[in-house]
């Protein structure tokens, strides 16, 4: 399965249900690949929204409590999370419900680095770091916790800008004796994980901008 499928959602459905309502849902929050024991009936709305219809494996029953830790440490580890989605006659349950808008609301903010992260060499002194498989020049910091600095360690050169993902606040660090030294401040809002971006010094910076 393509690695960047880092969710799957396993419909479990009885009764009637509208396919379409249910991978629109999967894709808006963040997922890229849904399964079911009645594929067919998914076929059209997945290529509607280029969302990938995977072949059923066993999935995991998540509520909204352990659902990003679970997500998070099966990415730390490079595997997928196929979640089981209960629907009843076209419907979720409340708990069910629950847990889509947490991970809608996580992935709001963290789903590409989420999506896209792949295990990094680089060592972190809190949380661990995952490297854009897509793009090497990004590289992505887990935080369970905040604490006021961390400590990275692999990296080559001094990255050009240090930033959390949700809205992009610049953060203080400094390189020496190829540690990257950076001092956290809490973000606008603090998840259960909370996500910091590195990003390595490019060609594309050096270009100077001109106007005619």
């Amino acid at each position: 399965m393509n690695p960047d499928f880092a969710i799957v959602l396993n419909f479990k459905t009885t009764g009637d249900f509208d396919a379409d309502f249910l991978v629109k849902t999967a894709r808006n929050i963040g997922a890229r690949a849904v399964m079911s024991s009645d594929p067919a009936t998914f076929k059209e709305a997945c290529e509607k929204y280029t969302i990938f219809l995977a072949d059923e494996q066993a999935g995991l029953d998540l509520a909204s409590v352990n659902v990003i830790d679970t997500m998070v440490n099966n990415r730390k580890n490079g595997e997928a999370t196929i979640i089981n989605i209960p629907v009843n006659d076209g419907k979720f349950d409340e708990a069910t419900q629950k847990l889509l808008d947490t991970i809608n609301s996580w992935m709001h903010q963290f789903g590409h680095a989420f999506n896209e992260g792949k295990p990094s060499p680089l060592t972190v002194s809190d949380g661990f770091i995952l490297e854009n498989r897509h793009a090497d020049y990004q590289k992505y910091v887990f935080l369970k916790d905040i604490p006021a600095k961390i400590v990275v360690e692999g990296l080559d050169k001094e990255p050009n800008r240090v930033e959390w993902i949700e809205h992009r606040t610049e953060l203080d660090f400094a390189m020496k004796d190829g540690k990257l030294t950076i001092n956290l401040i809490k973000p606008d809002d603090v998840f259960d994980w909370n996500v910091l971006r590195i990003q390595a010094h490019r060609l594309e910076d050096d270009i100077i901008h001109t106007e005619f």
